[in-house]
């Protein structure tokens, strides 16, 4: 059953907002979608929603759908079929205490941590994380080949995380993200991890740029290396450079160049799109140099 409660709040007038919480996905569906309702906007957490409200860069809409009394996005769950399925409504501090999350996707929990304070990853969510396409946690997942859930009105879509970056840059879906999909592969020969967050300061900050990668060395030479960058550009898989590190022994001569050539950056108020790119190929490096003299350790 639908819940209606209602929130004044101050822009440049007093506002009043009213929101929706359902009960179920069709519920949802039917709010978001009614064309009797003006003005509808889908909350989770709230967090990133309140700072482009502040900064006037988000009109205060009138209805907010909450989706926190829907159960399939509120919980973290494990299948026969030998997947994690963390709803989109579970909370970056829930994520951090869970012990399967902790057991199988370690870069999951690095890149949780360093997002904002505390008393924010309370708040915040893994589905709004994602959702503003420039979230911490989107490399780790990317790296751990990730599926999202969506719901379209009639069944469940399941889509890559990598598929979804790239079509959402070309048009819009109107869908719900219920949560995200990860394969738990008991018998992945993985013995290198890191992830690796450059704020413009020390702590708490939005990203400047954010990496993570895994893989195995095997016999002289990197294996199944899974590598991935965003933070203030256009999160990526960077394929091509995963490629040309498999394709040879441990040399990592050509890789600098290869990594700055497939990363798509812009320049902003505080950084260079090139500078951007070089930090990014400086940190791979240093990483992949230091797994190589010190192979077997896990997520640095």
């Amino acid at each position: 059953m639908n819940k209606r409660f209602e929130l004044r709040g101050v822009s440049s007038m007093l506002s009043v907002q009213k929101v929706w919480k359902p009960s179920n996905l069709n519920e949802a569906w039917e709010l978001i979608t009614s064309s009797k309702k003006e003005g509808v906007c889908i909350v989770a957490g709230g967090t990133w929603l309140r700072t482009q409200w502040e900064a006037s860069l988000l009109p205060l809409t009138t209805n907010l759908v909450s989706l926190e009394n829907i159960k399939e996005m509120t919980s973290i769950t494990e299948s026969k079929e030998n997947e994690l399925m963390i709803g989109s409504q579970v909370t970056l501090a829930d994520c951090l205490e869970d012990k399967r999350l902790k057991r199988y996707t370690p870069l999951l929990i690095k890149a949780c941590r360093k997002i904002a304070a505390p008393s924010i990853r309370n708040q915040a969510t893994i589905g709004g994380n994602i959702y503003t396409k420039a979230g911490d946690t989107i490399p780790a997942l990317l790296v751990e080949r990730a599926k999202l859930v969506w719901f379209n009105g009639v069944e469940i879509e399941i889509q890559s995380i990598e598929s979804w970056l790239i079509v959402s840059s070309i048009k819009q879906e109107v869908r719900l993200l219920v949560g995200v999909k990860i394969e738990i592969d008991e018998k992945d020969q993985v013995n290198f991890a890191f992830f690796k967050k450059i704020g413009r300061r020390e702590t708490f900050t939005a990203s400047l740029v954010t990496i993570a990668g895994k893989g195995s060395i095997r016999e002289g030479r990197f294996e199944n290396v899974r590598l991935a960058a965003g933070g203030s550009f256009s999160p990526l898989r960077l394929s091509d450079t995963e490629l040309e590190l498999g394709n040879q022994q441990m040399n990592l001569s050509s890789i600098h160049d290869q990594i700055i050539s497939e990363i798509q950056a812009n320049a902003d108020p505080y950084a260079s799109a090139d500078y951007k790119k070089i930090i990014t190929a400086n940190i791979i490096l240093s990483e992949l140099d230091q797994i190589m003299k010190h192979t077997g350790k896990g997520v640095s």
